[in-house]
């Protein structure tokens, strides 16, 4: 199975700028080879595969553009990748035709693989390729088993960062425990929850009819108080704060027998 966890990160200057040249060499690999497929159909040659076109970026792209270099290259496979994931839906008639990506309406992501413990996750930090050390907010524990695939580095339109860490771990399937005489029928019950096949009710405490003397007792009380005064809005929240305990209880009353 797999699951995926995300963190905020907090990069300092030089980790932000290489996420931003990242992000921004992915969009032009995108666009680059969405150009080099639509040329390619209108002079009637063949649509690249995906291997071909990581191909074609490796040994065209990046010797023409040396900029390319500079960055994560799983980051741009993957880019490769993700246009030829949206030629398939067009083939497949799931979708519409890849469009080119825009600088202002694109999303600010990137995706790197993992391979060779280049993804890490330590106390304070998590390692990524090019990048380093980031220092992040580890908010949960990841148990030790669980194999990280890869990292998913966004930039959201407020500026903040975040990483979603995809998982993969072995599922543990429980057998079922329960024979098929400890089974029992539930039926709604109007004045109640619930009446089971054994001739139980199910139910809730009605803490609030159980507390109307004490409730009004606090509203008599409210009554003989000059209106606007003091006194009046004190006796006032001490009803009303009586009032919201009595539904808190039978709230969670209610909830516990849902739940049994």
């Amino acid at each position: 199975m797999n699951k995926a966890f995300r963190f905020r990160l907090y990069p300092n200057k030089e980790q932000e700028e290489q996420t931003i040249k990242t992000v921004g060499c992915c969009r032009f690999v995108y666009n680059q080879m969405l150009a080099v497929q639509e040329e390619n159909y209108k002079s009637g040659i063949k649509h690249m595969s995906r291997i071909d076109s990581n191909n074609y970026v490796n040994r065209i792209l990046k010797q023409k553009y040396e900029f390319l270099k500079e960055v994560d290259k799983f980051a741009l496979t993957n880019s490769v990748y993700a246009l030829e994931n949206g030629y398939k839906k067009f083939f497949r008639k799931e979708g519409g035709h890849p469009r080119f990506k825009s600088k202002h309406h694109s999303s600010k992501s990137y995706t790197t693989n993992f391979t060779n413990n280049n993804i890490f996750v330590g106390d304070t930090y998590i390692k990524l390729p090019k990048l380093g050390k980031v220092k992040a907010v580890i908010h949960r524990e990841i148990p030790d088993d669980w194999l990280i695939k890869s990292a998913t580095l966004k930039q959201e339109s407020d500026g903040t960062y975040y990483v979603s860490l995809l998982y993969e771990y072995d599922m543990v399937i429980i057998q079922n425990m329960y024979s098929y005489e400890d089974t029992i029928g539930l039926d709604y019950k109007s004045d109640g929850l619930y009446m089971d096949s054994n001739g139980q009710v199910g139910g809730t405490h009605k803490f609030y009819r159980e507390s109307q003397r004490k409730l009004a007792k606090e509203q008599r009380k409210l009554k003989h108080k000059e209106i606007g005064s003091r006194n009046y809005y004190k006796q006032q929240k001490r009803w009303r704060v009586s009032i919201g305990k009595q539904q808190i209880k039978e709230k969670i009353i209610f909830t516990k027998e849902v739940l049994r």
